[in-house]
């Protein structure tokens, strides 16, 4: 059974890649730069402090080694 843990890791790489690309698209298309780095801030929060944080929590709570 996949815990809620994995899921919220899995859906959160998923958005920050999808934003991490809109970032990409946004520079390309001499989008406002404001936006462009608030999407690439938001990017890199989706695909490492998130999953980081998960992780670490998810290591230490009790029950869920396995």
């Amino acid at each position: 059974m996949v815990g809620s843990a994995v899921i919220l890791t899995i859906v959160s790489v998923c958005v920050g890649f999808v934003i991490f690309v809109l970032a990409a698209s946004g520079a390309r298309g001499k989008w406002d730069r404001r936006l462009v780095i608030a999407l690439f801030a938001s990017a890199v929060v989706c695909l490492t402090v998130i999953p980081v944080s998960v992780a670490l929590t998810a290591g230490v709570s009790p029950g869920t080694a396995g």
